[in-house]
């Protein structure tokens, strides 16, 4: 390898650690890049902040010996990373307090009026009460096999190959253009309560990713003495998470009694037969695995508990 000097080492450690922040989000690893190498221990100290690692930061302050950038340095970095999480609770509480009530409602309307939730005859369809028109004629006729053939192409059947490449092509793009509507789950269509519910399952996810960051953040703030801002993101931490409890029972409460799983259980695989054997196609696809999504069984995603600090209790 070819030494490079001093001058260039450090242009390109900084560009490094400018990559780590802008693009990659890993201050961490940008904050011993400027702690090691650049020697810039303040702004290792920041970086280390807006990673949450408010510990690490006051021991590399401590250790070089500027303990009085304590206070500016991580109390500030504490501040800002409770303003943050303040307003991710809120819209994780926002957001359930939204789509939980409008899930039941749309329950409510499928139950009360089927016909006017999926849009077909509930009379003429199957199991699941729905008529998926199939826009396909049982019957030949002459109309149907003979249209667009010439006397020099009616005995080359390359007409008929051309009619049903065209068919397939028409019959990909309506079924991309459904599933485009099945993932938008648009409000006031059949796939809105689906995209509802996934949204839900999402957020608690998230929620379940947050919660060590903010056991994090209130060790950080009563290590520091900030005992009311500790107890304040603890108790909205908590009462998100009760939220989170209570959606997963009204969502996904078809799957929390045994007798439901096993009623559940049985339906989705009569649904699968009976799609198999009616083969939709294009759109009718998206929309019939929409509906097999939106009755079948649903599995309950799990909540985390939030350890409490024991100085707050």
């Amino acid at each position: 390898m070819v030494p490079l000097s001093e001058e260039k080492l450090k242009a390109h450690a900084l560009e490094l650690a400018t990559t780590l922040i802008e693009e990659n989000k890993d201050y961490v690893s940008a904050a011993h890049i400027h702690a090691e190498h650049l020697h810039d221990v303040p702004l290792a100290a920041r970086l280390l902040c807006r990673g949450s690692r408010f510990a690490d930061a006051t021991r590399l302050l401590a250790l070089h010996g500027k303990q009085n950038l304590v206070p500016e340095i991580v109390d500030t970095g504490l501040a800002d990373a409770m303003g943050s999480m303040t307003d991710l609770l809120a819209d994780f509480r926002s957001q359930l307090n939204a789509q939980v009530p409008r899930i039941v409602e749309l329950r409510v309307r499928r139950a009360t009026d089927p016909l006017a939730y999926f849009g077909g005859d509930p009379t003429m369809g199957g199991d699941m009460g729905v008529d998926i028109p199939d826009n396909v004629s049982l019957a030949p006729t002459d109309a149907s096999t003979l249209a667009g053939r010439s006397m020099f192409t009616r005995y080359t059947g390359k007409t008929g190959k051309t009619g049903k490449t065209n068919m397939t092509r028409q019959t990909s793009k309506t079924r991309r253009k459904e599933e485009r509507k099945r993932a938008s789950g648009k409000k006031g269509t059949v796939y809105e309560e689906e995209y509802l519910v996934n949204s839900v399952r999402r957020l608690i996810e998230r929620v379940n990713s947050t919660v060590s960051e903010v056991e994090t953040l209130v060790s950080a703030l009563l290590r520091r003495g900030m005992r009311e801002r500790a107890a304040a993101i603890e108790k909205a931490m908590q009462e998100v998470l009760k939220l989170c409890t209570d959606s997963r029972v009204e969502v996904f409460g078809a799957v929390a009694s045994p007798g439901g799983e096993q009623t559940d259980g049985a339906e989705p695989e009569t649904n699968v037969n009976t799609a198999e054997e009616v083969s939709p196609r294009g759109g009718q696809r998206a929309f019939a695995d929409s509906i097999a999504a939106t009755l079948g069984v649903r599995e309950a995603p799990a909540v985390k508990e939030l350890k409490q600090s024991a100085l707050l209790n």
